[in-house]
């Protein structure tokens, strides 16, 4: 019998009950302002609602919606269950399809902070929630009597329009704030600034309605409103200011004051749809691209960090290998230096290709032990599970496959003809890196070696720089090493 998971049926349900009534009590407030008519509203912010549902939540809250929908349907025309019914069904249909469409098909992130999601956004989420949900609202309307056919294009154009201007304006509000906060990318504001924000907008946009009417410029003057947000308090702060611009214009126009007063009310609503499209877009668009610039710079400062750290690491290295090798003559210290520093520099030129991201095992056993190719045809065989490794630690290893490569060639398994070394590795179980480097087909090994600077070498690296151990052993048939290295 399966077993159910009542928490998880529980923030169902309760997902679905807030949804249906957060859509049933907007779009009800909403037709109380109507525009002319009776069901005609400058925007519809119930379709955001539940586009942001279905982004943040998924299918699970399609329930809701289509249950908010039918509930606010039988309080307008209790004589229409059916029609209430296929209405919802439409209003159901236009941000689930958009919804799903966004997150699977656009890697859509609700943060708004790239502009390929503004796009995707402002293309399916307002332009293809709105198109699905007017054409299927408006034929219905038109089916049950309620619209004349003829007026069939002028009733789905003001649908499109109410829908549109809905999600423009509210889903970005709802989707910035709902989403998790990233401290990188968002305002610098302090509390105080942001009330100063709120205050300010909320003035002017009562000034705009009492002199729009003379004045129809007025409402250009939100856009200081509008960078003042944007700049200091980020795409949060720009699209509560949008709304807060949005709204009183919307209600002044629906009771007959402000700037979008035309002799005709489709005139004066398309002023107030342009308006509100130029505003939202705009801002939706700024606010992704500074929300990149500054996660850009946030990376940048990142690597610049990064590099400082490892070019000190580095000039450290070569330091100690300067004053620690106990070479037998300048020129064998010279080809031992040399060598080491080359190891370095290969390290660094495989993190630059990798963008400094983590590199696999493989390649930088590979890497390392590519200078080492003409020990013979079949002198290596290496193999392991896909393990990735943190920045910081690809050079300290390419440091000690390279000392045991050297060791290799001077006086293991590559310095005689038919010599091999096994090279394997795999995760632990508390995650943690083992690496066995086996040698065999080498002279015999009588007896330990006395420790060198080498092994002196792997010992420290392994200790000091990767946080783990490194296990000598010298059997007779070649040297085998073990490192156990924690995970970064």
């Amino acid at each position: 019998m399966p077993v159910v998971n009542n928490a998880a049926v529980t923030r169902v349900v309760g997902i679905n009950a807030a949804l249906a009534f957060a859509y049933a009590a907007i779009g009800f407030l909403g037709l109380q302002v109507p525009y002319y008519g009776q069901y005609v509203t400058l925007f519809w912010a119930p379709t955001a609602i539940a586009l942001t549902a279905v982004v943040l939540f998924g299918p699970v809250a399609v329930a809701g919606i289509y249950f908010g929908s039918f509930a606010l349907n039988l309080v307008l025309e209790p004589g229409q269950p059916l029609g209430g019914a296929l209405i919802a069904a439409g209003n159901t249909l236009g941000p689930t399809i958009a919804g799903l469409a966004l997150v699977r098909v656009y890697d859509f992130r609700p943060q708004l902070d790239r502009v390929r999601d503004v796009f995707a956004f402002f293309a399916v989420g307002v332009v293809g929630t709105g198109l699905i949900t007017a054409t299927l609202g408006a034929f219905w309307f038109c089916l049950f009597g309620v619209v004349a056919w003829r007026e069939y294009a002028a009733f789905w154009l003001t649908w499109f329009g109410g829908e549109a201007a809905g999600s423009l304006i509210v889903a970005p509000l709802l989707l910035t704030w709902l989403s998790p906060r990233d401290p990188v990318i968002d305002g610098r504001a302090g509390a105080g600034e942001r009330v100063a924000m709120v205050v300010s907008v909320a003035i002017f946009a009562a000034f705009v309605l009492v002199y729009g009417e003379r004045l129809p410029s007025l409402p250009y003057g939100f856009g200081f409103f509008f960078m003042w947000s944007l700049f200091r308090a980020g795409r949060r702060g720009v699209t509560l200011a949008v709304v807060g611009a949005a709204l009183p214009l919307a209600v002044g126009t629906a009771l007959g004051t402000g700037p979008f007063l035309e002799p005709s009310p489709r005139a004066g609503m398309l002023s107030l749809w342009m308006t509100i499209a130029v505003a939202g877009s705009a801002c939706c668009t700024a606010g992704a691209l500074l929300a990149e610039r500054d996660r850009a710079m946030h990376h940048q400062r990142g690597l610049i960090a990064e590099l400082d750290h490892r070019v000190k690491n580095t000039l450290a290295t070569v330091v100690a290998l300067v004053g620690r090798d106990h070479a037998i003559d300048v020129a064998d210290f010279r080809t031992r230096f040399v060598d080491r520093v080359r190891a370095i520099a290969r390290t660094h030129e495989g993190l630059a290709r990798s963008n400094w991201e983590p590199m696999q095992v493989e390649d930088v056993v590979a890497m390392t032990l590519m200078p080492f190719a003409d020990a013979g045809r079949d002198h290596l065989h290496a193999i392991g599970s896909a393990t990735a490794l943190a920045p910081s630690q690809v050079t300290p290893l390419t440091m000690v496959l390279h000392e045991l490569a050297t060791n290799a060639a001077k006086h293991g398994a590559w310095s005689r003809e038919g010599g091999r070394v096994d090279v394997a590795w795999a995760n632990g179980a508390d995650d943690s890196l083992c690496i066995d480097w086996h040698e065999s087909g080498g002279p015999k090994v009588i007896s330990p070696p006395a420790p060198g600077y080498g092994l002196q070498l792997i010992e420290g690296i392994v200790d000091h720089q990767l946080g783990g151990r490194a296990v000598l052993a010298f059997r007779e048939e070649g040297l085998l090493c073990t490192l156990h290295i924690p995970s970064a």
